[in-house]
C-alpha cells in the first residue's frame, strides 16, 4: 500500500498539544530547509542562464536583467536570517570570510539597486537635461541602466557551490529530527493519519509529476529518513 500523510497540515491539528512541540518545531524547521534549498536551485538556474549569454546577450538585454533581478532577490529570500514563515538555516555561517563579504555585496545591490531605486555602482545611471539647439530649447531626461554584471554571477555561482550542499545537509538533519520526534511521541501518528495526502490533486496540471512522486527516484527519496517503521 502506498500512502502519504500532510504532517504540514498535521501540525496546525496539534498546535494546542504541548506533547508535541518538539514534532511542530521539527517540522518547521525541515520545511523551512526544504525551502530555502528550493529557493537557491532556482537562483542556481537563473545564474546558469546568466553565464551561458555573459558573452553574447545580443538583443536579449530585457531577459539579462530579469535573470539577475530574480537570482538576486531570490538568493538574499533564501539567506535571510529573519524571515516571517521560515526557521533560518544558517547559509551565511557557513562562508568563509570573503564569501561573506561577497554575501554582504549581493544584499547591498539588492537592497540598494534592485528592490528599492538607487545608482549603486554604476547601476542606475538617470538625468534631467536642459538642451539648447536649433529645434528650440526644450527640457529633457538620459538614463542609462546596467543589465547584467558578470561579477555578480561570478559572486553567486560562488556563494552557491557553498550554500546548497550545505542547506541538503540541513535537510538531512532536520528530517533525522522529525523521525526521532515521531519515535518518541508514537501518539502522534493518531492525528498524522487523519491528515492524508492527496498527491494527484497536488500536482493536478504537473505533467509527469503524481507518477513521478512515488519509488526510489520519487521527488521525496532523497529526503527520506527511514528508521521510523510503522505498519498497521
Amino acid at each position: 500500500m502506498r500512502r502519504a500523510f500532510d504532517l504540514t497540515s498535521a501540525v496546525l491539528l496539534l498546535a494546542a498539544n504541548p506533547k508535541a512541540e518538539g514534532f511542530i518545531k521539527a517540522v518547521r524547521k525541515f520545511q523551512s530547509a526544504v525551502s530555502v534549498s528550493t529557493d537557491l536551485a532556482e537562483v542556481r538556474r537563473s545564474v546558469e542562464e546568466l553565464q551561458a549569454m555573459r558573452d553574447d546577450v545580443g538583443d536579449r538585454s530585457h531577459l539579462a536583467r530579469a535573470l539577475l533581478t530574480h537570482a538576486v532577490v531570490v538568493y538574499c529570500r533564501a539567506s535571510h536570517a529573519k524571515a516571517i514563515e521560515r526557521y533560518d538555516v544558517g547559509v551565511i555561517g557557513a562562508y568563509s570570510p570573503e564569501q561573506r563579504e561577497a554575501h554582504k555585496l549581493i544584499v547591498n545591490l539588492r537592497n540598494k539597486v534592485i528592490a528599492h531605486f538607487g545608482p549603486g555602482e554604476n547601476w542606475n545611471d538617470e538625468r534631467v537635461l536642459y538642451l539648447e539647439q536649433e529645434h528650440g530649447d526644450g527640457i529633457t531626461a538620459v538614463h542609462y541602466r546596467t543589465n547584467s554584471d558578470s561579477q555578480v554571477s561570478d559572486s553567486l555561482e560562488s556563494l552557491l557551490d557553498i550554500a546548497i550542499p550545505y542547506v541538503k545537509s540541513k535537510e538531512s538533519e532536520r528530517a533525522a529530527e522529525i523521525d526521532a520526534e515521531l519515535s518518541r511521541t508514537p501518539e502522534l501518528f493518531d492525528v498524522i493519519s487523519r491528515m492524508p495526502f492527496n498527491v494527484e490533486k497536488f500536482y493536478d496540471g504537473v505533467p509527469g509529476g503524481a507518477e513521478n512522486f512515488w519509488g526510489p527516484k520519487g521527488f521525496t527519496a532523497e529526503r527520506t529518513v527511514k528508521s521510523t517503521i510503522r505498519s498497521d
